[in-house]
C-alpha cells in the first residue's frame, strides 16, 4: 500500500518495473502476492512505454521462476488481449511473455486453461503456445489505432461496449456514435477485437480523464492526422509523453513543422538530441504515409476473375519470359524460337477480336533467355542462351548495341534483370555455372562478376529485389543463396526443405526479404525468409504424394505477387490459381479443367510452424454432374512459364506457356 501511494507518474512506474526485478529475485517468490497488484496497475497505465516496460518485468519473473501457476494463470488472462493492440511493442513483448509463461506451466493447464483464452483472438488455430514463432504467425491483424482511440475518448463508454457485448437497445448518442464507428472502418472483426480490449479500454480510459476537450477533435479529417498518431510506430524507449495526457490533443497538419513538441520533452540532459531523434523518425513515419496515400492505382484494388480476353498464338515455341514496360504501354515477349515480339497493351480489351504483334526482333536458331526494358521502356534488352546480348529500339527495333558475355564453354544464360534508374543502368545476367555478370549499359564495361558455390550445383532461377538490395540465386540440388548487391557477399545460403531442383524463385511483396518458391516434383510455393533461412508459408495443392512419372513432370514455374496476399501461381498442371493468403476461402482456380472451376475448397493450418494453405477436392461438389453443353476449355494445354501484371486501359494478367501460346485474362 505505501508503494502504491508513491506510483503516480509514468516515469516513477517505468523505473519500479525496471528495478522490481533484482528485488523480487533477493526477497523470493514469497514477494510476488504484494507485487501482483502493482505489475496489473502498470498493465493498464495510460502511458503504453510503461505497459510495455510492465510485460518486461514479467518475462524477466518469469524466466526467473518467481511467478506461481496460479499468479502465472491471472497474469496471462491480463495481457492475452494486447494481442488485439495496436501498438506492435505490446504485441510482441506479449508473445514473449505468453511462450514464456507457457514453458514454466503444467502441461494440463497449458491445454486447459490457457488455450482457451488464445484460441478466441489468434486468427490460427494453436496447439503449441510454447513455440514464438508459431505465436506470432497466429497473431491477428491488430484493431486501427484511430478506433481504439475513438472509443477511449467517447465520454459514455460504458453504455458503447454493453450495445457491442450484448446488443441491447440504445438512444441515439450512442447509436450515432456507432454509426461513426462503422464509417471509421469498423467490421464484425474489429467488433469482436473492441469486446476483448473492453477491460483494458475501461481501466485506461480513468487515467485519461480530460484527455480531450472536444471528442470531435478524436476524429481524423482529410489531411491532417492527430499527435499521437505520431507517436504510436516509435520504441516505447525513446517515446516522448503522448501530447493527449497534458493538452488538449489538437490537431496538425502533417505538412507542417510540429512545433509543439518542446513543450511535450522533457528537461534532462538528453532531451535535446532525444527530441530531434523522435522528429526524424516522426518524419519518417509520415512520409511513408504520404507515399502510400500517392499511390495512384494499386493491384490490390483489383484482382482477376478468370475471365479469357484473348489469346494469341505468334509464337513457334515456348514463351521464356513476358515484360511489361514502365508505363504498362508495350509488352515484350522472349521465346525458344528467337523472336522477340513488342505488343501495345491498349489493345489488350475485349473489343479488339485480332489482336497481333506490332514488331518483331528476330534472331533464328538462337532461343533468348533474359528480356528486360530500360531507359523509361524506350529499349529493351535480350539475351541468348549462348550470351549474346542484344540492345535494340523500341520504335525503330533496331539493334543499337550488341556483345558477347565472357562466359565459360558449356555455360549458359538462365536469367536477366536490370539494377538501376536514370542514367546509370545495369544489366545482371545469371548462368548456369554460378556466375552473376553485371554489365553497364552505357559503355558496355563489366562492373563485377560474382560466383555461387560449385557445390551448391547448377543455379536453375534467379530474382532481384525490386529496391535492388539482394539477388537470390536457386539451384538444381534445391539450394538457394541470397546475394547483397551493396557489398557483393553472400548474406545466407539454404537448403529447400524438399531437396528438389529450384524452378522459380520470385520476390514476395510486403517483406522485403521473403521469397517464393516453386520446386520441381511437387505442387507446392513456399515462401522463405531469407534472413533466417526458415519457412513461413506454403500454398500447396493436388495430392501430397506422387509417382516417380508424375514427381518428373510436376511444379510450379511462374509465381506473381500481386500483393502482400494475392499471389498468383502456374505450372505443370496448366492451371492458372488465385491465392489469398488473408482470406484463404476466396482462393480460386482462374483457368484450368473444367471439373476444377469452383469444385475445390481451400483451408488453412499451422504445421510445424509454417502456414499451410491447401486446396482440398469439395467432396459435394466433385460427384456432382456438369450441366448444360461441354464448352472447350480457355485453360492452358501446356506448362506455364510466366506471368505479367498490365496496367493499360484495364487492368489484366498476361499468361504464357511452353506451347507458344499468349493469353490476356481480367
Amino acid at each position: 500500500p505505501f508503494i502504491c501511494c508513491f506510483l503516480g507518474s509514468s516515469g516513477i512506474n517505468a523505473e519500479y518495473g525496471d528495478s522490481v526485478v533484482g528485488v523480487a529475485a533477493f526477497v523470493g517468490w514469497q514477494s510476488l502476492k504484494m507485487l501482483k497488484p502493482l505489475l496489473s496497475q502498470g498493465l493498464c497505465d495510460e502511458e503504453e512505454f510503461v505497459v510495455f516496460k510492465t510485460l518486461s518485468t514479467l518475462i524477466s519473473l518469469t524466466q526467473l521462476g518467481l511467478l506461481e501457476e496460479g499468479l502465472l494463470e491471472d497474469l496471462v488472462r491480463e495481457t492475452v488481449p494486447f494481442f488485439c493492440h495496436p501498438n506492435l511493442w505490446l504485441q510482441f513483448s506479449t508473445v514473449r511473455f505468453i511462450s514464456t509463461a507457457s514453458e514454466q506451466l503444467h502441461p494440463a493447464d497449458l491445454y486447459c486453461k490457457v488455450l482457451p483464452l488464445l484460441h478466441p483472438v489468434l486468427k490460427l488455430p494453436l496447439h503449441n503456445p510454447d513455440n514464438r514463432r508459431a505465436l506470432l504467425h497466429a497473431l491477428p491483424i491488430p484493431l486501427p489505432r484511430h478506433l481504439l482511440d475513438f472509443i477511449v475518448g467517447y465520454p459514455h463508454k460504458d453504455r458503447l461496449l454493453c450495445f457491442l457485448q450484448e446488443g441491447r437497445d440504445l438512444d441515439d448518442e450512442v447509436t450515432a456514435v456507432v454509426d461513426k464507428l462503422n464509417n471509421l472502418g469498423m467490421g464484425d472483426e474489429q467488433q469482436r477485437q473492441v469486446i476483448v480490449l473492453a477491460g483494458y479500454i475501461q481501466k485506461v480510459s480513468k487515467g485519461k480523464a480530460g484527455y480531450f476537450d472536444n471528442f470531435s477533435e478524436l476524429l481524423i479529417d482529410e489531411g491532417k492526422v492527430h499527435t499521437f498518431e505520431y507517436l504510436q510506430d516509435l520504441s516505447p524507449a525513446h517515446r516522448i509523453p503522448s501530447p493527449g495526457f497534458s493538452n488538449s490533443g489538437k490537431n496538425f497538419d502533417i505538412k507542417e513543422e510540429p512545433r509543439e513538441f518542446h513543450h511535450y520533452s522533457d528537461h534532462s540532459k538528453e532531451s535535446t538530441l532525444k527530441l530531434l531523434l523522435n522528429r526524424k523518425k516522426m518524419e519518417f513515419i509520415v512520409n511513408r504515409r504520404e507515399e502510400r496515400k500517392g499511390i495512384s492505382f494499386s493491384s490490390t484494388t483489383w484482382q482477376p476473375k478468370g475471365v479469357l480476353v484473348c489469346q494469341i498464338n505468334e509464337h513457334k515455341a515456348a514463351i521464356n519470359h513476358v515484360k511489361v514496360s514502365t508505363k504498362h504501354s508495350i509488352l515484350a515477349s522472349a521465346s525458344e524460337d528467337g523472336n522477340v515480339k513488342i505488343w501495345n497493351t491498349k489493345k489488350f480489351d475485349s473489343r479488339n477480336i485480332v489482336i497481333s504483334s506490332r514488331q518483331t526482333y528476330s534472331r533464328p536458331g538462337q532461343p533468348i533467355k533474359g528480356l528486360v526494358f530500360y531507359d523509361k521502356g524506350d529499349r529493351v534488352a535480350v539475351v541468348t542462351r549462348e550470351g549474346s546480348l542484344h540492345e535494340v529500339g523500341v520504335k525503330e527495333l533496331k539493334v543499337c548495341a550488341a556483345q558477347t558475355l565472357d562466359i565459360e564453354s558449356g555455360d549458359v544464360v538462365v536469367d536477366m534483370n536490370t539494377l538501376g534508374t536514370g542514367e546509370q543502368q545495369n544489366l545482371v545476367v545469371s548462368t548456369s555455372n554460378g556466375h552473376i555478370v553485371c554489365v553497364d549499359m552505357r559503355s558496355g564495361s563489366f562492373v563485377f562478376k560474382l560466383t555461387n558455390k560449385p557445390q551448391h550445383g547448377p543455379v536453375s532461377a534467379m530474382c532481384t529485389d525490386r529496391h535492388e538490395h539482394w539477388i537470390c540465386l536457386g539451384t538444381r540440388y534445391g539450394w538457394l543463396t541470397c546475394w547483397d548487391l551493396r557489398f557483393h557477399l553472400p548474406i545466407l545460403s539454404w537448403q529447400h526443405d524438399k531437396t528438389a531442383p529450384v524452378l522459380c524463385v520470385s520476390p514476395s511483396l510486403g517483406c522485403g526479404s521473403n521469397v517464393n518458391v516453386g520446386v520441381q516434383g511437387y505442387n507446392e510455393v513456399g515462401t522463405w525468409n531469407m534472413e533466417s533461412g526458415c519457412k513461413e508459408r506454403s500454398l500447396c495443392y493436388g495430392p501430397t504424394e506422387l509417382s516417380e512419372s508424375e514427381q518428373s513432370i510436376a511444379g510450379v514455374y511462374s509465381i506473381l505477387s500481386l500483393s502482400p496476399d494475392l499471389t498468383v501461381t502456374g505450372g505443370a498442371d496448366n492451371c492458372v490459381r488465385l491465392w489469398n493468403a488473408r482470406h484463404e476461402t476466396t482462393s480460386s482456380v482462374l483457368s484450368g479443367p473444367r471439373e476444377l472451376l469452383g469444385r475445390q475448397v481451400y483451408r488453412k493450418s499451422v504445421i510445424q510452424d509454417v502456414e499451410v494453405i491447401h486446396a482440398e477436392e469439395d467432396v459435394e461438389l466433385s460427384h456432382s454432374e456438369i450441366k448444360g453443353p461441354v464448352q472447350p476449355s480457355p485453360a492452358h494445354h501446356h506448362t506455364i512459364t510466366d506471368f505479367a501484371f498490365v496496367k493499360s486501359t484495364q487492368p489484366c494478367l498476361v499468361s504464357v506457356d511452353m506451347g507458344g501460346m499468349m493469353k490476356i485474362w481480367k
